[in-house]
């Protein structure tokens, strides 16, 4: 029986979890890249559709026991297939020291930060105040939902300016660009404010879970998540 196994590891956590170099197959995929599974196990059907969904490739270790995806936290950017375990790609792609910039945004505020490697170099956080939905209906709901538009506008329009006024100056040594927070609310700010529209593939699409609303505190514990992996492992388990 096959069982799918799921972990969100860190930078320091997949270092220990990576398969040591021997007998078996190592594939690195780009994104949009899919690998072929010989086995229609459905767990193993299930790593294929992940790898085929990731925004950044991913790496593929076939061994005889198990077969572990990694989704990595930033591009794959050229495809691999080695007739071994050999996880030294993977291991370069984590180990590079990197510049990125990163912007939270939920209606409670936002936040900007620039970091190389793991220090944040630069940043700068503000909070706006923006009213919960309102369920009476009649006049005083339209008023109410007028004055919400106005306070979403307000701050979409200071976080845009904000984001473009502190990530301007480091325009040419930004790598990757990484966007977190509440998908719902990135989605209606990205439609409002085009800045980062201008970082084509620099933008990584994924949107980063970090709880509560963007604070100062945000930026300094992000780099945790930023350079964490989805790791999916599907092991050949023995009758009890």
């Amino acid at each position: 029986m096959r069982e799918l196994v799921v972990e969100r590891l860190t930078r320091v956590q997949m270092r220990r979890r990576l398969p040591a170099p021997g007998p078996g197959r190592s594939r690195y995929g780009v994104r949009g890249q899919i690998p072929e599974l010989a086995d229609d196990d459905p767990a193993l059907v299930r790593i294929v559709a992940l790898a085929a969904e990731s925004a950044t490739g991913w790496a593929l270790f076939e061994r005889a026991a198990d077969t572990m995806l990694v989704i990595p936290p930033f591009p794959v950017e050229q495809p691999l297939d080695l007739d071994r375990i050999d996880p030294s790609a993977l291991v370069d792609l984590l180990e590079r020291r990197r510049a990125v910039a990163l912007f939270l945004l939920r209606l409670g505020g936002f936040a900007v930060g620039f970091y190389r490697g793991d220090a944040l170099v630069d940043s700068k956080t503000d909070r706006r105040f923006v009213k919960n939905r309102h369920r009476k209906g009649g006049q005083s709901q339209r008023r109410f939902e007028r004055i919400r538009e106005k306070q979403v506008d307000e701050l979409f329009a200071l976080a845009c300016a904000t984001a473009r006024q502190k990530l301007t100056p480091y325009e040419d040594e930004i790598m990757h660009v990484v966007l977190g927070g509440d998908r719902r609310t990135l989605q209606a700010f990205r439609k409002q404010c085009r800045f980062f529209d201008h970082y084509g593939e620099r933008l990584i699409d994924r949107v980063l879970h970090l709880p509560g609303d963007p604070r100062h505190a945000s930026l300094e514990g992000a780099p945790r998540e930023l350079w964490s992996s989805d790791v999916y492992t599907v092991a050949v388990r023995g009758e009890g």
